[in-house]
């Protein structure tokens, strides 16, 4: 047979002849430097493996391992073969083994080589951070994270090492070993940070200046202060990287490995549509139900549709469930714990909860953090069959699902780059339970570029003046020390806590002067402390508002206006509950024509989105901002009535929950659960005697927790 006409991926069954040929077919493209396709090949012969031939099972294991899928070998090998796959697996953790390329930078890890690695999302890097705890050979160890979400999943997959003490706050207190999983942003706040053993940076992509990622200066400020100690290995992961700054590797004694090596393949099918209609709101009607068909024929099998914002996600889902109505095709209603809890805390109404009685997840920036870390796992523990989703997807969660659908080609208001669009293609399959994923884009694939990645800390190319304030004049490139001095031409007083903040320079300069002069004319708005008067809310996010966003940043819908309005009815009111009838209200008498289904999910959608990005992240750290600066005016000058901004910080950065349990939050408890066991836990409790409690309320009988509360905490 002429195997270079066939399609692989048709082949559903092998027989003696037809196997034993194609074996032979890959064993030369092999030896002809073509192993990306015939690892291909190979991979989808594990998936139909019980259709193959079992006389050529053997062979097809040595084939696999010729190509070092230890992993996925399956049949007895000999005893040359069986040493090689022992060779192979983790030194440290129970029951892995690596491919071939995992134990190549294994070992490189253990020489304490600094690795800066670029490899597909199926590759397995994660599994190599556990083998760098495993080993137990370091004191401190940093895990950077992008989100909170990731955080907390790298912490329930490292808990098992006891040895360890596992910090993800601030607030935590340091022992002899320590496991420390932050974002940067924690990393520079953290106060007295030991001395950095090995430190781990996920997704190393978001320190270029090019991303558009408003927190890559924090994340170049980090790593730069991580890295001042030449004595700190590092291993930094991610995706679809070509090349790194010239002359990074000789500094830090790196190695970059660019590599496309993987156990698992992703087939990319353009989704053509034969339109019926002209005009675009019925054209775009067609692609709709294109994908709703595709998903439904693929309903046995779990499927990510990526969206370009979390509204949209929402809305695509809500029609999917509508076509599946319309068509008879709704089964019988499976309820999870998180129905319950969305009925007594939000609304059993919510069109959200009646999509997930059907299997039906959406997973966006604008969800709770509880809620988007249960829908996750929900989907990994195939509780769920089809996630709606945007951007988030690929930065902030680790899943994958046999099939994707690329349905939107933009991310936000941008359109998608190559770059992004692999990261989404990357979700398709999962090792060593989908051998292949199959990718369905719905528009033009973007051109392939050459990503090479900027470092902005090392470089100092497209450098910002937050990063470039954080060197000493002597690490300066010679192009960049005018700008420096005037930077930093300041008074010395204050240049510290300008450091600190890691916002606007010149912004946080600006706020300065306003406070100094507002300090002599109405000082009432910025001497207060607790909860302010609305005049000081709106004057303080009016001045922040003005100073410290970037040019690139989305604020839509959230406007100038708006916000210190919605910061302040969540400063005062008593439950997110009152927040939502308020809110409801709004909207019907905004919108007296819609239906009464829309106004319930507009309302949740709007005040979830106000408290995911401003009420819990933007606000507290404007409100942090500010406080530092007014403290360091009223020291300078003599005011004793200095005002103190971190009550407000803390009721909004942490839903209501007192400061010390709030770190539960970032553990995926929802605030609900947390307020009802604070009444049974004591003040100056650590971490571990808060989980160990936590733990046995909830497998008490006598709590009035819900099933859902009760599993998040027996998770901690």
């Amino acid at each position: 047979m002429n195997w270079d006409i066939v399609n692989i991926y048709e082949v559903n069954k092998l027989d003696l002849n037809e196997s034993f040929s194609l074996a032979k077919y890959v064993s030369n493209l092999s030896l002809s430097n073509r192993n990306s396709y015939a690892r291909k090949i190979i991979i989808h012969i594990y998936e139909i493996w019980d259709s193959v031939d079992d006389n050529t099972k053997e062979i097809w294991s040595d084939l696999a391992e010729s190509q070092g899928f230890y992993p996925y070998i399956k049949e007895r090998m000999d005893n040359t073969s069986e040493i090689r796959r022992s060779f192979h697996r983790s030194e440290y953790i129970d029951n892995i083994v690596f491919h071939k390329e995992q134990k190549a930078l294994s070992y490189l890890i253990k020489k304490k080589q600094n690795l800066i690695v670029s490899a597909p999302t199926s590759f397995g890097k994660s599994l190599l951070i556990e083998e760098i705890v495993a080993c137990n050979k370091h004191n401190n160890i940093l895990i950077i994270q992008p989100t909170l979400a990731l955080i907390n999943e790298t912490r329930l997959k490292l808990k098992k090492y006891k040895n360890y003490n596992m910090v993800v706050n601030t607030s935590q207190q340091v022992e002899e070993k320590n496991i420390f999983i932050l974002t940067a942003e924690r990393v520079i706040e953290f106060p007295n940070l030991p001395k950095i053993d090995y430190c781990v940076l996920d997704e190393f992509y978001k320190i270029s200046s090019y991303r558009d990622d408003e927190r890559s200066d924090v994340l170049n400020i980090a790593i730069k202060k991580i890295l001042a100690r030449q004595d700190t290995a590092f291993y930094f992961i991610g995706p679809n990287i070509d090349k790194i700054s010239r002359g990074f590797e000789k500094k830090y004694n790196a190695k970059f490995i660019k590599t496309n090596y993987s156990l698992v393949d992703a087939q990319v099918e353009l989704v053509n549509i034969n339109y019926k209609n002209d005009g675009k709101r019925k054209q775009e009607m067609e692609r709709e139900e294109k994908l709703f068909e595709l998903l439904y024929c693929k309903k046995n099998e779990q499927s990510i549709v990526y969206t370009s914002s979390p509204d949209r996600a929402f809305r695509l889902a809500t029609k999917y469930y509508e076509f599946l109505k319309l068509n008879n095709y709704l089964e019988e209603e499976e309820l999870l714990p998180i129905n319950e809890w969305i009925s007594e805390n939000i609304n059993s109404n919510w069109s959200y909860n009646r999509l997930l009685l059907q299997k039906i997840g959406v997973h966006s920036g604008t969800i709770p953090k509880h809620l988007t870390h249960s829908i996750i796992q929900y989907f990994n523990y195939n509780k769920l069959n089809v996630l709606f989703c945007t951007s988030t997807i690929i930065e902030g969660v680790n899943t994958s699902a046999k099939n994707v659908f690329i349905f939107d080609k933009k991310k936000g208001p941008n359109e998608i780059d190559y770059f992004d669009f692999s990261n989404i293609k990357g979700r398709a399959g999962r090792l060593l339970e989908h051998y292949t994923g199959k990718v369905y884009v719905f528009h033009k694939i973007p051109p392939k570029t050459e990503i090479e990645l900027d470092m902005p800390f090392y470089d100092q190319e497209k450098i910002s003046d937050e990063i470039l304030i954080n060197f000493d004049k002597e690490e300066l490139l010679p192009k960049n020390i005018k700008r420096y001095e005037e930077l930093i031409e300041y008074d010395k007083e204050f240049l510290p806590i300008i450091k600190k903040n890691a916002v606007s320079v010149e912004g946080q300069k600006k706020i300065i002067n306003d406070l100094y002069e507002k300090i002599q004319t109405q000082p009432e708005l910025v001497l207060w402390t607790g909860k302010p008067s609305f005049k000081a809310i709106k004057y303080i996010l009016g001045i922040c508002w003005d100073n410290l966003l970037k040019e690139t940043e989305t604020t839509r819908p959230m406007s100038r206006n708006k916000l210190p309005v919605v910061a302040f009815k969540y400063l005062n009111s008593s439950s997110f509950n009152e927040i939502l009838s308020q809110e409801y209200i709004y909207i019907k008498e905004q919108n007296p024509n819609w239906q009464t289904q829309k106004i319930l999910d507009q309302t949740i959608s709007n005040c979830y989105r106000e408290q995911r990005h401003w009420i819990s992240y933007k606000v507290p750290k404007w409100l942090d901002v500010v406080n530092s600066l007014q403290k360091e005016i009223c020291k300078i000058n003599n005011i004793s009535n200095v005002g103190d901004y971190s009550y407000a910080s803390s009721q909004l950065e942490n839903e209501g929950v007192d400061g010390n349990f709030s770190i539960l939050l970032d553990m995926g408890v929802p605030a609900s659960a947390i307020k009802k066991i604070v009444p049974m836990l004591s003040e100056g409790l650590s971490l571990k005697e808060v989980i160990n409690i936590s733990k046995k309320i909830a497998n008490s009988s006598n709590s009035n927790l819900l099933q859902y509360e009760k599993e998040k905490l027996r998770n901690l």
